[in-house]
């Protein structure tokens, strides 16, 4: 047997050749262009779908990577700004809406019911017609008038004065009143009005009587009630006549001027104080086309004292007193 014998040298060369370290050299599966790297134990997460949402993050203890943290995006300033709303108790008005001087919080269920019901209407006429008391039956709510003398009284189908009310009341001149009326009255400030009315027509050749002004409460029950008993409907009746308490005529500071029906839209005299009737106080208290707001048929007989100021205001605005009284006085 023949055997072999290395010297030291020989075998410390040899294991400097099998020594890839040494020499410079890595192993196939390394990259030789890059330095070793420590191998990552975590796992990737998974991708944020449009319904996820990331899992949070504690600050304290992490630092995170402005690349991978899911941030809400800042809204578009370029987004045309939208009208803010109310939400309480289900209130959907804009807020333009609610800034109205005659919005009334306590009434916001029935403004929503009544655009609702009748989506043609923006919310500004909504809320004054609900103020008025349009959106229920004539009648069916009652507000007790408690400044009853006031030039400014609203009285109609929803505000009734005192069954004891009367005010002071003067006498119309006779020469002033149409024939076989009998005698009219009409408190001091809307007699004074109605006189100077009546000259300044006469001037022009027209002749502007009074047909009738003041009635007192209890006639206008009877009245009511002989117009139901002698047939007609509740409607009917109510479309045309007033109700007891409910009637302007109690106030003293209603007139009806030329007798009541439509021929007077013919006369000169109508032609003029359509016009003028403002410049002394009055306004054509029910006019045409505003039914379902007065309640009443179109009376362009029956004026109104409301004082040259305020009857000025309302004749300019185009509206009736009742939208005007809870857009304004109220």
């Amino acid at each position: 047997m023949l055997i072999i014998v290395f010297t030291p040298q020989q075998i410390r060369k040899s294991l400097e050749a099998y020594n890839p370290i040494k020499n410079g050299t890595q192993s196939s599966e390394s990259d030789n262009t890059r330095p070793p790297v420590e191998a990552s134990v975590d796992t990737p997460e998974p991708a944020l779908s449009e319904s996820s949402e990331p899992e949070p993050q504690n600050p304290s203890t992490s630092e995170p990577d402005s690349e991978s943290v899911w941030t809400e995006p800042e809204p578009s300033i370029s987004e045309p700004a939208t009208s803010p709303s109310i939400q309480d108790h289900g209130n959907n008005i804009p807020a333009e809406y609610q800034a109205l001087s005659y919005f009334k919080p306590e009434l916001t269920d029935r403004y929503i019911a009544y655009r609702k019901a009748n989506p043609e209407y923006d919310y500004e006429k909504v809320i004054a017609y609900v103020n008025i008391g349009i959106d229920k039956p004539f009648y069916s709510i009652i507000h007790s008038i408690e400044d009853t003398h006031s030039t400014k009284v609203l009285v109609n189908k929803y505000h009734k004065l005192p069954d004891d009310f009367a005010p002071e009341l003067v006498q119309i001149p006779s020469s002033m009143c149409a024939p076989g009326m009998g005698n009219q009255y009409l408190r001091k400030d809307a007699k004074v009005a109605f006189e100077k009315m009546h000259f300044d027509a006469k001037e022009l050749g027209l002749n502007i009587t009074a047909y009738g002004t003041y009635r007192n409460i209890s006639l206008q029950h009877d009245i009511w009630n002989s117009k139901v008993i002698s047939g007609r409907t509740v409607e009917d009746v109510d479309r045309l006549n007033s109700r007891g308490g409910h009637s302007e005529h109690h106030t003293g500071l209603a007139i009806d001027v030329i007798r009541n029906n439509y021929t007077v839209l013919n006369s000169e005299e109508y032609l003029w104080y359509k016009d003028n009737a403002h410049n002394y106080g009055f306004i054509i208290r029910y006019p045409e086309g505003k039914e379902h707001i007065t309640g009443y048929s179109y009376e362009p007989w029956h004026l109104r004292y409301l004082g040259v100021e305020l009857a000025t205001d309302v004749y300019n605005s185009g509206l009736t007193y009742e939208e005007y009284y809870v857009m304004n006085i109220e």
